[in-house]
C-alpha cells in the first residue's frame, strides 16, 4: 500500500509544539537520575521510624566508603601505600575522616591486636587492609569520582583498591540508570522507526507516530516534575515506558484505520477508526491506570513514584494518541497495492499456529501448571550484589568485601531488660557475651559496638584507671571526635551494635535473619529496642515487593474480571479474561522463581506490566466480538473472525513490547535487564494467551448465546 503524504495545519502545530516541548523539558527539568543512600523509602514511611529514632539518638555516620587494599600488608612498601593514600584522601574536600593502619591505630601489629581497629580494618584472612572513609553526605556524590581516579592512580600489582560501601553503590547506580536513558531513547527512536516504517509502510504514519511517543514522553516528564517526582530508582525507565504506552494505542487505530479502508469508501476513515477503537483503547487505559494505581498504596518510595508516574504516562499516552496522532494520520492517501514480505509472514505465523491451535492452548496450560510451584520459589529479597552484573570486576571486589567482613550495615539499639544503665562493669561482661555470640552467627561478618570500643580504649594505661562512666565522658569530647555518642545514649542506657553483615551466601530472607539476631539479643538479657541500616531496610523492601506482587496483583486480577464483564456484559467471557490473564503472571512469576532469577524492586513491576498488555489485546478482541457476533450463528465462526482480524494488531503490538522492553537487555544494569526480559517473555505469554486461550475458554460449554 503505497500513500502520499503532504502535512496539514494541525501536523506542523504539533510538530512545532513538540520542537518547543524538548526545549522546555532539557532547560528546566533535571534528567538526572536522583539516588540517594536512603532510595528504599522516604522519611515519612513507617519502615523509616526507626532510622530516624536512632538517628535522634546517636551520632551517625553511616556516609562512608570502604576501600579494600589487597597485598603484602606486612611490608614497609604497602605500609606506605596507605599511608600516601589516606593522606591523599584527607585532603579531598567533603570528607570528614580517614582510618587506616597508618591513620588511627600505631602502626598494622597494633590494628592487629586491637580489639577495634582488628574488627574495623583487618579482613579475615589478613590479606588485605580496609581504608575507611567518612563522608559529608551532601557532597558525596562530587567527591566520588574524584575518590575513584585517586584509588585507580594508587592502584599497583602489588596493592589491588576495591571500593565499598553504601555511598559508593549508590553512585554506581545512578550512574547505570543515567546511562541507560541516554542509549535506551536513542535506540527507541532508531528501532520504532524502523518497525512503523516497515509495517505501515508511510513516513506520513512514522512520523505522526515518532511526534506522538515523543511528546507523550516529553510532558509525562513534565507532569511528573511538576508533581515534585524526581527521576529515580525506578521512574528513569518513564519516558521509554510511556514511549511503548502511546505506541501501542496508535498500532490498533492505524490497523482499524487500514480496516474501514479496506470495507468501503468512507468520507472519514479516521473518525470511523477512532469510533471503532475509543472505547477498547479506554478500557485498555483503566487497566493500565489501575496497575499504576496499585503501586501507590505500597509504602516503598521508589514504587509510589513509579505508581504516581505511571498514572500520569497512561493518560498522557492515550490522550496524545486520540489528540495528536490522528492530525498526521489525516494526511495520509492511501492506495492499494500488494502486501509487503512482512505481511505475508505474518499471514505464514498465523496459518501455522491456526493449525496448532489445541497444541498451543495445551502448551499455554501446561507451562502454567509447571511454573506455578516455581511462585514459591521466586527470590524476592536478593542481594545488592546482585544489583551488578556478575563476574565483572566491581561485583568481584563487592563479594570479597562481603567474604572478610560483611558489606550491608545493620544496627541495633540495645538496652538492658530491667533498664540499668551500661556504664557498669555487669553490663560491660554482658555486652562482651553478646559482641561474641554475635560475632558467631553465620549471617554475621563483623560487630562493632559499645563494648568493643571500651576494650580498645582501656589498652590505654591511664584509660584503665578511669571508671567507666568517666571514659565515656572523655571519648565524647571534641578531641576523640565525639565517639562515645555513635555507641551510647547521653543516659547511658541504650547502646549501639554496628553489624556488617554477608550477602553473597545468604539463602533466607533479610527479615527472618533480623529476627534470629533479636533471638540472640534476649538471650543475653538485652531488649532490641530499635533495627535499621540498610539490611534491615532491603528486607522490608523485599517483603513490600513480595505482598505487592501477591496481594496487588491478585486486586488488579479481581478488578480487570469486573472489567471484562462490563466489556463483554457476559459472564463465560469475563470468565474467560480473567483465567486467561491469571496465566500471564503465574507463568512469568513461576519461571523466574524456577531458574532462581533474582526479583528486585526494579524487575518486580514486569509482571503487573505483562499483565496490562494481555488484559489490553483481549479487550480490543472482544469488543469487536460483540460488533461481530450478531451477525453470526456460531460462536466459534465469531472468533475465528475475530482472531483471523486482529493477528496483525496483536502481533505487531507483541513486537513492539518485545522491541520496546527487549532494549531494556542492553542496560549493563542486571536488574534493568531482569525488568526487560520479563516483560518480553510476558508479551508472548500474552499474545499467545489473547489469540487462543481466551477465545478457546470463552466457547466452552456455550448452551445458549449471550
Amino acid at each position: 500500500m503505497k500513500r502520499k503524504f503532504q502535512l496539514n495545519k494541525e501536523a506542523w502545530i504539533f510538530i512545532c509544539l513538540t520542537v518547543c516541548s524538548a526545549l522546555v523539558l532539557f532547560k528546566y527539568v533535571n534528567l538526572i537520575p536522583q539516588v540517594d543512600y536512603n532510595f528504599f523509602f522516604s522519611n515519612s514511611d513507617p519502615q523509616f521510624k526507626d532510622e530516624n529514632s536512632i538517628s535522634r539518638l546517636f551520632k551517625r555516620k553511616d556516609s562512608l566508603l570502604i576501600i579494600n587494599a589487597a597485598g603484602p600488608i606486612k611490608s614497609k612498601e604497602y605500609m606506605q601505600h596507605v599511608r600516601d593514600l589516606s593522606t591523599s584522601l584527607l585532603k579531598l574536600g567533603g570528607i570528614v575522616g580517614v582510618k587506616s593502619i597508618a591513620h588511627g591505630p600505631n602502626g598494622l601489629e597494633d590494628a592487629i591486636q586491637g580489639p577495634l581497629w582488628n574488627r574495623l580494618l583487618i579482613c579475615k584472612d589478613q590479606q588485605s587492609t580496609n581504608i575507611i572513609v567518612f563522608l559529608k553526605d551532601y557532597s558525596s556524590h562530587a567527591v566520588i569520582p574524584i575518590i575513584e581516579k585517586l584509588t585507580l592512580k594508587s592502584s599497583q600489582n602489588n596493592f589491588h583498591l576495591i571500593m565499598s560501601g553504601p555511598p559508593y553503590i549508590v553512585e554506581l547506580i545512578s550512574r547505570h540508570l543515567l546511562k541507560d536513558i541516554r542509549v535506551f531513547s536513542l535506540m527507541v527512536l532508531i528501532i520504532f522507526g524502523i518497525v512503523v516504517l516497515l509495517i505501515f509502510r508511510s513516513t506520513g504514519i512514522l512520523l505522526g507516530a515518532v511526534i506522538s511517543c515523543i511528546s507523550a514522553s516529553m510532558w509525562t516528564l513534565m507532569i511528573v516534575h511538576l508533581l515534585g517526582i524526581k527521576i529515580g530508582l525506578l521512574t528513569a525507565n518513564l519516558a521509554t515506558i510511556v514511549f511503548v504506552l502511546t505506541l501501542s494505542h496508535i498500532i490498533f487505530l492505524t490497523y482499524n484505520w487500514k480496516y474501514v479502508l479496506s470495507q468501503h469508501e468512507h468520507a472519514s476513515p479516521v473518525k470511523e477508526a477512532i469510533h471503532l477503537t475509543i472505547s477498547p483503547s479506554f478500557w485498555s487505559m483503566m487497566t493500565t491506570l489501575l496497575g499504576f494505581l496499585s503501586l501507590l498504596s505500597v509504602p516503598a518510595q521508589p514504587l509510589k513514584e513509579l505508581g504516581a508516574s505511571g498514572v500520569a504516562g497512561a493518560l498522557v499516552a492515550i490522550s496524545v494518541a486520540y489528540g495528536v496522532y490522528p492530525s498526521f494520520l489525516r494526511c495520509v492517501e492511501p492506495s492499494t497495492s500488494k502486501n509487503n514480505s512482512l505481511d505475508r509472514y505474518q499471514v505464514k505465523v498465523e496459518r501455522f499456529l491456526e493449525q496448532k491451535k489445541k497444541l498451543t492452548v495445551i502448551s499455554i496450560f501446561l507451562l502454567f501448571f509447571i511454573a506455578l510451584p516455581g511462585i514459591w520459589h521466586a527470590d524476592s529479597d536478593p542481594s545488592l550484589i546482585s544489583f551488578f552484573t556478575k563476574n565483572s570486576e566491581l561485583e568481584r571486589g563487592l563479594t570479597y568485601i562481603d567474604h572478610h567482613g560483611g558489606s550491608s550495615p545493620l544496627i541495633l539499639i540495645v538496652k538492658t531488660a530491667t533498664g540499668e544503665k551500661l556504664d557498669t562493669d555487669e553490663s560491660y561482661r554482658k555486652l562482651w557475651k553478646l559482641q561474641r555470640s554475635l560475632e558467631r552467627y553465620s549471617q554475621v561478618g563483623s560487630v562493632i559496638s559499645l563494648p568493643v570500643l571500651m576494650a580498645e580504649a582501656k589498652r590505654n594505661i591511664l584509660a584503665s584507671l578511669l571508671s567507666w562512666e568517666g571514659l565515656l565522658n572523655i571519648l565524647r569530647q571534641p578531641q576523640f571526635d565525639g565517639i562515645a555518642k555513635s555507641f551510647i545514649t547521653d543516659d547511658h542506657r541504650q547502646g549501639l551494635f554496628l553489624l556488617r553483615m554477608n550477602e553473597s551466601n545468604r539463602t533466607i530472607p533479610r527479615l527472618k535473619v533480623i529476627e534470629e539476631i533479636k533471638k540472640i539479643v534476649y538471650a543475653y538479657g538485652f531488649v532490641p529496642e530499635l533495627v535499621g541500616g540498610t539490611y534491615s531496610l532491603q528486607g522490608h523492601l523485599a517483603k513490600l515487593v513480595a505482598s505487592s506482587i501477591i496481594f496487588g496483583l491478585g486486586q488488579l486480577i479481581i478488578i480487570f474480571a469486573f472489567i471484562a464483564w462490563a466489556i463483554s456484559r457476559s459472564l463465560r467471557i469475563a470468565f474467560a479474561i480473567t483465567l486467561s490473564i491469571c496465566v500471564i503472571p503465574v507463568i512469568v512469576l513461576g519461571v523466574i522463581g524456577w531458574f532462581h532469577v533474582p526479583l528486585d524492586i526494579i524487575s518486580a513491576p514486569a509482571c503487573n506490566i505483562a499483565l496490562g498488555l494481555g488484559i489490553d489485546s483481549m479487550i480490543h478482541m472482544v469488543r469487536a466480538y460483540r460488533r461481530l457476533k450478531p451477525q453470526n450463528n456460531k460462536d466459534a465462526q465469531a472468533w475465528a473472525k475475530i482472531r483471523h482480524r486482529f493477528w496483525q494488531p496483536v502481533l505487531t503490538f507483541t513486537l513492539v513490547m518485545v522491541l520496546g522492553f527487549g532494549i531494556f537487555s542492553f542496560s549493563e544494569f542486571p536488574s534493568t535487564q531482569r525488568f526487560g526480559v520479563s516483560v518480553v517473555f510476558g508479551a508472548l505469554i500474552a499474545c499467545m494467551t489473547a489469540l487462543f486461550v481466551m477465545p478457546t475458554t470463552a466457547q466452552l460449554n456455550i448452551k445458549k448465546q449471550d
